[in-house]
């Protein structure tokens, strides 16, 4: 309890609970911390100034009271009838800055958090600068001052100081028993209607456990704006609060992408009926959050905002609630805030400065700094004028974010007057000079296109180099004059099966030196090659090339498919033809060049078109992108029928580079892949960063010394793997691309250093000759630092989706932002990113259902249409569950009667998907959950791990080993010994990473492909004692040995 004689105990406010309850949660946070100073010049007695802060705090209740909640189940107030309290002198008449050493103090303070228990809740310093000049600071705590309070207990310190008889005093207790009173069934079901529907969309996060470092920006509205505001608000019968109120649910709208936010509205609760006019001398916190969820929609702004000042006035009679109950209203985690913004309108009740004048005292400065709960405040101050005051706490909002929000708000009441009769849906908040940032600031650099197509570039390399590599695989090398020749052989070929220039033709092979060629063959041509997997099941290779209509296939005896409708080009028969390259003519920027299949959303893989005129683009941006560093040889690990695959062919032959391709047993092996770096002369990589993280593990002392760039497409790039790379490899560049298909593979970069992270990899800057936008769902630009859609503009812009106009229409549309017609066709990539202050670009993930996972992009609703098959299945909801590993995997949760077992689902979905596509868990349902409005509720579908039988535990010491590393890699921590490692989670990439440790930690002979044909840890463990030397027992090897190659095929 606190120390010294006990003058009452009471209970609690509504809002004192919700403060204590946010201060409990988080000690060592300055919360609801207040400090006002003010600087003043005069004579002053200091004696009898001190004094009178004395005299003030022995008063009221409210400045003597402290907390407790351990002792009784509802927390308590106790006011002391004396508690220790002193003013602090300071003296500083010889200091330089008076200013540097008050914020300096003021930051220790705040780092001083108050012992709730222990009143006086409040701190004062004198500070004498010189014999006339002094500051005082005041540094308090909301649960016993609001700002109301401020202004009266100031100028009761004036008045005593002064000699002046003080008013009866107001003990704070009067004030809670009315607060008690209120009823507060009626106020949460006033609420609860009023809520309902909401879902959170504020742009800001959730606060985290730190120390919140607080920021201010403040603006003062010119008096001629304040004055057409006070105008507007009388003739429309409005209050300003109500303008402002209304400005600010516009802007944080705008920065949500939302047409429906929430924050909150700090309101005093000084009800007259409680002690008449004397109610406004009352000292303690009679304040409370009113939340204000405000809609934007098509109505007149001046219907919309008397709307929205009519529901204020609604809510100020139901009266404040506490944001713990708003909390449990909108569903949310005990942890979250149900929002991210509070307003406040200040009006002090009196003049300090005539106070101070009244004291013989001169106020020259003053300020006063609330450290809220909140990570965004917006306080505005009536007066004389209109003054915007921003606080916010820098983890969540930097200083440029903040100025922006300001200058939104500002804008959007500078805008306001003559807007009255506009849509608010239609009103726009941006400013002008971040509307040219956007537009103008944040796009690639002029680029030079050359008028050779890319295949033209290949045949002028082919016709002056003939001698020069152009292809590496297993240590031997096709010359630019052989590729060119085989490449002839390919278009002669297409030309007597038919394959006319403007056809499209089928490649179904294998990676290998003569696929490369028949590629280019294709171009040579005149045709648009479509790659499609080897391993693909054979019903959807035959889809694509149907939805294609290709005119022939190029294969080989291995991959011809059966019952083929169109001619075959077996690349055996394929006869060298150098005399035929003569009349070699290639495709112009017209035609198309290529057709990359993903997975669609109907069911129907769909085909992305992209011309020779978007990929002579993508080439020269490439070499733009890196002038210091051409291509001299490119490691292709990337599939063909996959579009990064387009990156190191056409850029590395465009620029009469190499290409190094891994052979089917090096692709997945690290190992192996760092000697063929070495082997070759790799000076540029393209691939997967996770894949690019387990080489570099693998390089070991010998490193990488030819590489130059190492570019990481895909998936996201940890941040960790920068770091890693700039430790393993400082001279070469490590360069993080983002691009979708539609998008000609790339439109970012970012070239990554670990000192420039904060966080996240960036996705980078806009590389040349692009233009990206980022914008809200009525396809207005989003602010800086805000989600977003992203949108490509430029010649990177893919041309169609074949046969899919629905989907066209939807994702192709006119550029609203540029005039130039070069940027005339935009995509909306689905994709949600922001733009930073600096330009560059950063992923948030998908707006839509489609996932990626190790790379791919898959549409959940082919998976489902698969599964649907199945006439025992009724209902399929297939999600990427993310669960406590590093990696998602694919889990369909499916409903129906008598279904299939997990693996003869398995089976019959691999005559339909490709092996990516096959979920790796079923989750079986007698029906799915449902949302009211009939759809699938996945936000209540289980973790498939839910569904689980109890497992059988790693038997002896190498199986628990094992399982040690597999509880590491999945981040699963119930793994049993028969438990199927591909089912949790497990990938290549996984379990490349796995046979790393099982023979760095464990000194076993692992391969890769004894994951795979023996996935569980029974199996693995005795697959694996049956090659080591001491297989009859259970003990570990410990000696060092060297590293076994890992064969696996693609």
């Amino acid at each position: 309890m606190a120390r010294g004689p006990i003058e009452d105990i009471y209970a609690l406010t509504d809002m004192q609970r919700a403060m204590l309850v946010r201060c409990v949660s988080y000690p060592d946070q300055p919360l609801y911390m207040g400090q006002w100073w003010a600087l003043f010049e005069g004579a002053l007695d200091e004696r009898a100034f001190c004094a009178a802060w004395d005299s003030v705090v022995a008063r009221h209740t409210a400045l003597r009271s402290g907390v407790h909640w351990e002792i009784k189940k509802d927390p308590f107030q106790v006011a002391l009838s004396a508690p220790a309290f002193a003013v602090e002198m300071l003296d500083w008449t010889a200091a330089s800055d008076w200013r540097a050493n008050l914020d300096a103090l003021m930051a220790a303070d705040r780092a001083n958090p108050f012992d709730l228990k222990r009143p006086p809740l409040m701190r004062v310093r004198l500070v004498r600068l010189a014999g006339d000049r002094h500051v005082v600071l005041w540094t308090r705590h909301h649960l016993v001052v609001d700002g109301w309070s401020l202004g009266l207990i100031v100028d009761e310190v004036l008045a005593a100081y002064r000699g002046r008889a003080p008013a009866p005093v107001i003990p704070f207790r009067t004030y809670v028993d009315w607060d008690a009173r209120r009823d507060r069934e009626a106020a949460s079901a006033f609420w609860s209607a009023a809520l309902e529907g909401h879902v959170p969309q504020d742009p800001l996060v959730e606060p985290v456990g730190s120390a919140p470092i607080i920021g201010e920006r403040a603006v003062d509205l010119p008096p001629v704006l304040a004055a057409r505001l006070t105008a507007l608000s009388r003739g429309e019968r409005l209050t300003l609060s109500t303008l402002v109120e209304g400005a600010w649910g516009l802007v944080l709208a705008r920065a949500a992408g939302a047409d429906d936010v929430l924050f909150g509205c700090v309101e005093t609760v000084r009800p007259p009926e409680l002690l008449g006019d004397q109610s406004s001398h009352l000292v303690g916190p009679q304040i409370g959050i009113l939340p204000a969820r405000v809609t934007i929609d098509d109505s007149p702004l001046r219907v919309w905002l008397a709307r929205l000042q009519a529901g204020r006035a609604a809510g100020r009679d139901a009266g404040p609630i506490g944001l713990d109950i708003v909390r449990d209203l909108l569903d949310l985690p005990r942890t979250a805030l149900p929002m991210t913004s509070l307003i406040a309108v200040q009006t002090y009740p009196l003049d300090l400065a005539a106070a101070f004048a009244a004291a013989g005292l001169s106020l020259r400065d003053m300020g006063d700094v609330t450290l809220p709960d909140m990570p965004l405040n917006l306080m505005v101050e009536i007066g004389d004028g209109l003054t915007i005051k921003l606080m916010f706490d820098r983890r969540h909002v930097s200083d440029p974010l903040a100025d922006q929000y300001l200058a939104m708000i500002e804008t959007a009441l500078r805008r306001l007057p003559d807007a009255l009769d506009a849509p608010a849906s239609a009103f726009d908040v941006l400013p002008e000079a971040t509307v040219r940032v956007l537009t103008e600031d944040f796009v690639g650099a002029p680029l030079s296109v050359a008028e050779a197509t890319v295949p033209a570039q290949i045949l002028a390399h082919i016709r002056a180099r003939p001698d020069a590599p152009a292809v590496w695989a297993g240590g031997r090398i096709m010359t630019y004059g052989a590729l060119g020749a085989f490449a002839a052989g390919v278009a002669t070929r297409l030309a007597e099966a038919g394959a006319a220039p403007g056809a499209r033709v089928g490649v179904l092979l294998d990676r290998a030196p003569e696929t490369i060629a028949a590629i280019v063959g294709v171009h040579f041509a005149g045709a648009a090659y479509v790659p499609v997997d080897p391993e693909a099941p054979p019903e959807r290779r035959a889809r694509i090339f149907e939805a294609a209509g290709v005119a022939a296939i190029v294969t080989d005896r291995a991959h011809a498919p059966a019952g083929a409708t169109c001619p075959l080009v077996l690349i055996e028969d394929i006869v060298p033809d150098v005399g035929a390259l003569g009349a070699i003519e290639p495709p112009g920027p017209e035609a198309e060049a290529y057709l990359i299949f993903t997975s669609g959303s109907t069911g129907t893989p769909k085909g992305v078109s992209i011309g020779h005129d978007n990929l002579r683009y993508h080439a020269a941006a490439s070499a733009a992108e890196y002038p210091d560093h051409p291509i001299r040889c490119l490691l292709l690990t990337f599939p063909l029928f996959f579009d990064g695959s387009v990156t190191g062919l056409f850029c590395t032959l465009a620029e009469g580079g190499m290409l190094a391709l891994p052979g089917a047993s090096e692709a997945k092996d690290p190992e192996r892949l760092a000697s063929l770096i070495r082997a070759a002369g790799v000076t540029h990589t393209c691939m997967m960063p996770s894949l690019w993280g387990l080489i570099l593990d693998a390089a070991g002392p010998d490193g990488l010394p030819t590489m130059q760039v190492a570019r990481v497409a895909a998936e996201p790039c940890p941040a960790a793997l920068v770091a890693q790379h700039a430790a393993r490899l400082p001279s070469c560049r490590i360069c993080n691309e983002y691009g979708p298909t539609e998008g000609t593979v790339w439109v970012t970069v970012e070239q990554a250093r670990p000192e420039t992270i904060e966080g996240s990899v960036a996705i980078g800057h806009t590389i040349a000759g692009t233009r990206l936008y980022v914008i809200d769902g009525h396809g207005r630009l989003c602010p800086i630092g805000t989600i977003g859609e992203l949108v490509i503009s430029g010649p990177a812009v893919a041309r169609f989706y074949v046969g899919v106009p629905p989907g066209t229409a939807l994702r192709w549309r006119p550029n609203p932002f540029c005039a130039d017609p070069t940027f005339a066709p935009t995509y909306r990539t689905g994709d949600r990113v922001s733009y930073g202050f600096d330009g560059r670009l950063y992923f948030h993930g998908r707006r839509d259902r489609q996932l990626k996972i190790s790379g791919y992009r898959i549409e959940p609703g082919e998976v489902e249409a698969a599964i649907l098959w199945e006439p025992a299945i009724v209902e399929a909801a297939v999600v990427a569950e993310e669960g406590e590993g590093r990696t998602a995997r694919l889990v369909a949760h499916i409903a129906g009667t008598d279904m299939p077992a997990d693996e003869a689902l398995r089976a019959a979905l691999a005559t339909k998907l490709p092996a990516y596509m096959i979920p790796q868990a079923f989750v079986r349902h007698g029906r799915l959950p449902r949302t009211a409005n009939g759809k699938v509720d996945r936000a209540a579908l289980p973790r498939s791990a839910a569904a689980d039988a109890p497992r059988e535990a790693p038997a002896g010491e190498r199986e628990e080993a094992l399982a040690a590393i597999w509880r590491d890699l999945l981040g699963v921590q119930d793994i049993g010994r028969r438990d199927d490692f591909f089912a949790h989670g497990g990938s290549s990439l996984l379990a490349m990473q796995m046979i790393a440790r099982i023979r760095r930690e464990l000194s076993l002979p692992a391969e890769v492909s004894d994951i795979f044909e023996a996935p569980n840890i029974a199996d693995l463990a005795l697959r694996l004692a049956s090659r080591t030397a001491d297989s009859a027992g259970e003990g570990l090897a410990i000696a060092p040995r060297r590293r076994a190659r890992v064969e696996l095929p693609i």
